[in-house]
């Protein structure tokens, strides 16, 4: 690390033991920062944007559809971050035709999926432990290229951002092994019992701090960004998981970087608080925007299929493809409880017809269908 760039207005370098290279040790949270003028109106923005988004999982009329499609989207895009290459279209088609082997970057999507699953249940009946997040870490890299990085355990080595092999050649080491249990206690105990401060703040903080321990040997920029979704919803600030932050985070991935470097170097965490109130703002506007344009689409094609057709059958695989725009005959003769194959060609033809499914592999055994609308909604940028 470049030692002469931290001021350690936020935590302290120390030597780690028995070594030549500094480790940077964060101060336990909360950390100061400025009410000032700019911080107040970010702060108001983001949250009348995230209670617009909130509220719009009480009026959509089935907000329930949206939650699988709205996770696989963050899933992708925090697991891009970290250099994946897997669409949200690619996950999509997973679930329709699974691999008999999944591996590399689909496999660290779909455990990032299943993570942030598990996590969502167990915060309906009780509160984020450390036993949580080691069991979530656990998942997130299960089988992954970090497999052999001590699931669900905090690290006992160091670890430090860069590609470089020399600790003193890295821009930034996190927290030693010996510092990780005692701040995260305080991590947990500030995100649990700690109530002097506005959640968006408190969250925003939180990231930070997860990100700058780096509890883990791998997965920690993944996990930490979960760790967002799960503390709003676990105090009702989202009444459903629709946000997905770690959009914004991408597209100013660089950006994103500097600003959690410089609350370590800089002390400027008003700096990082900012950007991380921008991000909510952008991010829930655009998933309220994309919940209004697949209501819409829902409303028009309904009433499209009830004018041509007295079936409910076809309103049943309509409603299913705003969870996943991809369909085949033997999931659609599942949805549909059904022993007769005819029940569910007549309902896919109806929809080919209407032009609301398409079939895309050209095989005449074994076919998938999409939605294009819904999944140009989805995963347009």
């Amino acid at each position: 690390m470049q030692i002469e760039e931290f001021n350690e207005k936020t935590g302290k370098l120390i030597m780690a033991p028995s070594a030549s290279y500094y480790t940077f040790e964060p101060f336990p949270l909360p950390i100061k920062f400025v009410y000032d003028a700019e911080l107040v109106n970010n702060l108001s923005q983001a949250i009348m944007s995230l209670g617009n988004l909130s509220g719009a999982g009480r009026w959509l009329k089935n907000p329930y559809l949206l939650i699988s499609p709205y996770l696989n989207k963050e899933a992708v895009l925090s697991s891009k971050i970290e250099g994946t290459r897997t669409s949200l279209s690619e996950v999509f088609l997973h679930e329709k035709e699974p691999k008999r082997t999944t591996e590399g970057d689909l496999l660290e999507v779909m455990n990032y999926i299943k993570a942030l699953h598990y996590g969502l249940t167990q915060i309906k009946t009780n509160k984020i432990t450390e036993q949580l997040i080691k069991e979530m870490h656990k998942i997130l890299i299960h089988g992954a290229r970090g497999e052999f990085k001590s699931p669900g355990q905090y690290k006992t080595q160091p670890n430090w951002i860069g590609s470089t092999l020399d600790p003193n050649e890295a821009r930034f080491v996190p927290a030693h092994p010996n510092s990780v249990p005692r701040l995260m206690v305080n991590l947990i105990y500030y995100l649990n019992e700690f109530d002097n401060t506005h959640p968006l703040i408190k969250v925003a903080l939180m990231h930070y701090q997860f990100e700058t321990i780096h509890p883990f040997r791998d997965g920690n920029g993944r996990l930490g960004r979960m760790l967002i979704i799960l503390y709003l919803c676990s105090i009702g600030v989202l009444t459903q998981p629709l946000l997905y932050l770690s959009a914004y985070f991408e597209k100013f991935k660089d950006q994103y970087n500097e600003r959690l470097y410089a609350v370590s170097a800089k002390g400027d965490v008003n700096g990082w608080l900012n950007f991380f109130f921008k991000g909510v703002k952008v991010q829930a506007d655009d998933a309220v925007n994309r919940s209004l344009k697949l209501q819409e689409y829902l409303e028009k094609s309904r009433l499209l299929l009830q004018n041509k057709t007295n079936s409910s059958n076809t309103l049943i695989v309509l409603d299913q493809l705003f969870t996943n725009p991809y369909i085949t005959l033997p999931e659609a003769k599942k949805l549909l409880k059904t022993k007769n194959l005819s029940t569910p060609k007549n309902v896919i033809d109806i929809l080919v017809k209407n032009s609301i499914l398409k079939e895309i592999t050209g095989r005449k055994r074994n076919r998938i269908f999409i939605a294009p609308i819904i999944n140009k909604i989805l995963e347009g940028s």
